[in-house]
């Protein structure tokens, strides 16, 4: 594969995705490469399912894909910070970008979060503004400033990967956005939604899935914990019983630092900030 050098790395993590999934994401990241003003960028695929069948998916939706199997299902946060490390060893990227591979970007969106991260002197973190269905979190309306990032399309620029070192592996999925933020901001970085940077997720017909709703539970009661919030990794560990989920080790309660505790905001439950409406 060519690659340029400079520029910005996406990666994303597949768990037996669709075909459609698939072709409708490789199609919008084509539009987005030939949108004007776009900077040059590469996509790295790393597969978590238990074969390698989607090498060969890929291989026809996107002819000399960066693509690899992880060889197990490593989580979001891990097999993100591998792709990362991967990306921030080249000398001139200054960004990389996690997208979910259920996503559909609009041609704009790459070029849209590199602009909107440019706009401030410490950027750490970039979400895309989803649609149809949007968090309804605040973000300040000149700034763009806002409480946490999603993981969904999320940029991530080099300055915080060196002083942070991407996700905490802890956490195998849900909520590593939200600790990722929180150390962002206690580390003197600047967390943004970039408006108009869209990226469709409709998720309204999705079912809820009980298995979904335990691993947002238990990431809870890790959050929890690790920013010494102890009743709310209790409530999360008792939603996490009702629902059915197996037993696991509790997350021993940590003391953060003071930065650290200043930002954190457990008062909204799993939403962890206000709505805007």
């Amino acid at each position: 594969m060519n690659r340029q050098a400079g520029g910005v790395r996406l990666g994303v993590v597949l768990y037996r995705n669709s075909r459609r999934e698939l072709s409708r994401l490789v199609a919008s990241l084509g539009l987005n490469r030939r949108s004007p003003g776009v900077p040059p960028f590469e996509v790295m695929w790393l597969d978590n399912s238990p074969d390698a069948s989607l090498g060969a998916v890929l291989a026809e939706l996107d002819p000399g894909a960066d693509y690899r199997p992880s060889g197990g299902n490593l989580g979001f946060g891990v097999a993100h910070n591998q792709m990362m490390a991967r990306a921030f060893a080249e000398p001139g990227v200054g960004h990389y970008v996690c997208v979910n591979p259920d996503a559909v970007l609009h041609p704009d969106c790459i070029r849209e979060l590199v602009a909107e991260a440019g706009r401030h002197p410490r950027t750490g973190l970039v979400e895309a503004r989803m649609f149809p269905d949007e968090h309804p979190k605040p973000y300040h309306p000149v700034s763009h400033e806002t409480p946490w990032c999603s993981g969904c399309v999320l940029l991530i620029t080099r300055a915080l990967y060196e002083s942070e070192r991407g996700f905490d592996e802890r956490f195998f999925m849900y909520c590593e956005d939200v600790d990722l933020s929180w150390r962002a901001r206690a580390a003197g970085f600047s967390t943004h939604v970039a408006p108009a940077a869209l990226a469709h997720h409709y998720t309204v017909t999705r079912e809820v899935s009980p298995r979904r709703e335990q691993s947002v539970r238990r990431s809870g009661a890790l959050l929890g914990a690790k920013y010494g919030n102890a009743a709310f990794a209790r409530a999360c560990l008792q939603q996490y019983a009702e629902l059915g989920g197996p037993p696991f080790p509790e997350p021993a309660l940590e003391r953060p630092s003071r930065a650290l505790a200043r930002v954190a905001d457990f008062s909204h439950r799993l939403d962890f900030a206000g709505a805007r409406w």
